[in-house]
């Protein structure tokens, strides 16, 4: 079989695979509102306005920070930094460790 025949079908047969829960445990919080996976950890965002760290084979918060938009809906991460949403058009940056770099401004005509 020729190899790119046979990375698609493994391509393929990945696509049909069932996902699995592999972890469960309590929220840190009421009303968390994104979670996102960054440098080995588990972080959450709460409408509580903080930002949880958690380990993500037990739960167990390792930090925590708070956050300053209200609202807060949305948490992901990308390159080195956690990036909060809320219901406006600002983007809020944090690094890991919880200081604010700002906010970046998304503008999506329609």
């Amino acid at each position: 079989m020729k190899p790119a025949l046979l990375v698609l079908l493994l391509l393929a047969m990945g696509a049909f695979a069932q996902p699995q829960i592999v972890n469960s445990f309590d929220a840190p919080d009421t009303g968390v509102t994104g979670l996102a996976y960054a440098q080995g950890s588990l972080y959450a965002v709460a409408t509580s306005r903080v930002v949880y760290q958690l380990n993500p084979s037990t739960g167990a918060i390792q930090s925590s920070f708070s956050v300053t938009p209200t609202n807060p809906n949305g948490l992901g991460y990308a390159g080195t930094l956690l990036y909060v949403t809320n219901d406006t058009y600002y983007v809020y940056k944090y690094t890991v460790g919880g200081t604010s770099q700002g906010t970046t401004t998304l503008y999506c005509p329609g």
